[in-house]
């Protein structure tokens, strides 16, 4: 009886061992146990954003993502999913203007539920001149005008539903 009990727990305990195909060799061109998921997702909503220059990387503040309320007629309809990098002029010390950072998104997601970022009528499209306009006031406090070359969207995300 008890070499019955052990033999069959030690094929259970060795049985998925060896149903893995662990320990041999497989060739290159024979099948495998191995799955490899594969695929990417076009959005052809939106498509994908330019690349940022990244020279500008040194001399600029990056607004990690932001969830922007996407409203018509003071209805929430969409929520979009902004990055925001504001490239400093070349004088002034972004490393000192970086430890705001998380003031100046927290100033822009409060503007963003002041202000529609949204084109007028339009839940599936970011109206963006006027939301940079949006978010240069908002970041004022911690940053001035004059420090300020440009603020441009690295990406702009939200549902097309």
């Amino acid at each position: 009886m008890r070499k019955t009990v052990l033999t069959l727990m030690v094929l259970a305990l060795a049985g998925p061992a060896l149903a893995s195909g662990g320990g041999k060799k497989k060739s290159s061109s024979g099948p495998s146990n191995r799955i490899k998921a594969d695929w990417s997702i076009k959005n052809e909503v939106f498509p994908e954003t330019a690349m940022p220059d990244q020279a500008q990387s040194t001399h600029s503040v990056d607004i990690p993502v932001v969830v922007v309320p996407i409203s018509i007629d003071e209805r929430l309809v969409n929520y979009a999913f902004v990055s925001i990098r504001v490239v400093l002029d070349k004088s002034v010390d972004a490393w000192k203007m970086r430890t705001s950072s998380h003031f100046m998104r927290d100033a822009v997601v409060r503007a963003s539920h002041k202000h529609a970022f949204g084109k007028k009528g339009m839940r599936t499209e970011l109206d963006k001149e006027r939301a940079i306009q949006i978010v240069r006031q908002a970041i004022l406090p911690w940053v001035n005008e004059e420090q300020i070359d440009h603020i441009e969207f690295l990406s702009v995300d939200m549902l097309n539903g």
